[in-house]
């Protein structure tokens, strides 16, 4: 189901005709969740073409490609919101598409999945310009260094509002500065993070280009 709302798999026909043989071996209750998530993706793909046409969306800076999966409770496994601090670009294009969507179909809630957005940012290293393909974690907390040099672990989890109390801050700053490809440098070395720990980025900024959120509507 990840890759449905990453736009990762290999062939949407395929899993179609799949869940289609499934349906005439097993019955339509084996499949309903499953014809329930195909029919979200291919919704969500009308309502976002919508919101490119939309004043909310011409009201926003140019530059960033925002792609919004509404997912129905009930169809796709239960997920915890977790909170975010988002930048005020990517809170202006999120509260722009809310807009749009409840003026749309009225009497809806939408619950932002924020663990599941992921995002592709265009960074300035010294010797390169590189994309990258990260998770709204990620990309919430490299964004920070646009406007500092360094920033102490506490730093950056009152800026990015992510909550470390199942280890989440701790993860997504090992992923960036203690994998293999590291985009920010941790002071002192060491494949793990410790509260105590001071990152910089290897520098020079970060800009966004697409980002995807997948939201649940109630």
């Amino acid at each position: 189901y990840q890759r449905r709302v990453r736009g990762k798999s290999a062939s949407i026909d395929a899993e179609k005709a799949m869940i289609s043989k499934l349906k005439t071996e097993c019955g339509a209750n084996f499949t309903n969740k499953l014809e329930g998530m195909f029919k979200d993706i291919d919704l969500s793909k009308d309502i976002n073409d919508s919101f490119a046409q939309s004043k909310e969306k011409d009201s926003l800076k140019k530059g960033l490609d925002l792609h919004v999966y509404v997912l129905t409770t009930g169809y796709w496994p239960p997920y915890t919101p977790e909170n975010l601090s988002l930048p005020a670009e990517l809170t202006q294009h999120r509260e722009a598409f809310t807009k749009f969507y409840l003026a749309k179909y009225s009497g809806r809630r939408l619950v932002w999945q924020n663990s599941l957005g992921h995002c592709t940012l265009k960074a300035f290293f010294p010797k390169a310009k590189k994309e990258l393909s990260v998770s709204l974690f990620q990309t919430v907390v490299l964004v920070l260094f646009n406007d500092a040099e360094e920033l102490t672990f506490k730093e950056i989890q009152e800026l990015s509002g992510i909550d470390d109390s199942k280890g989440e801050l701790k993860r997504t700053l090992q992923s960036l500065a203690c994998g293999q490809i590291r985009v920010l440098i941790k002071e002192p070395k060491g494949p793990q993070v410790a509260e105590t720990d001071v990152f910089k980025f290897r520098r020079d900024s970060v800009s966004y280009t697409h980002l995807t959120l997948p939201t649940k509507r109630i």
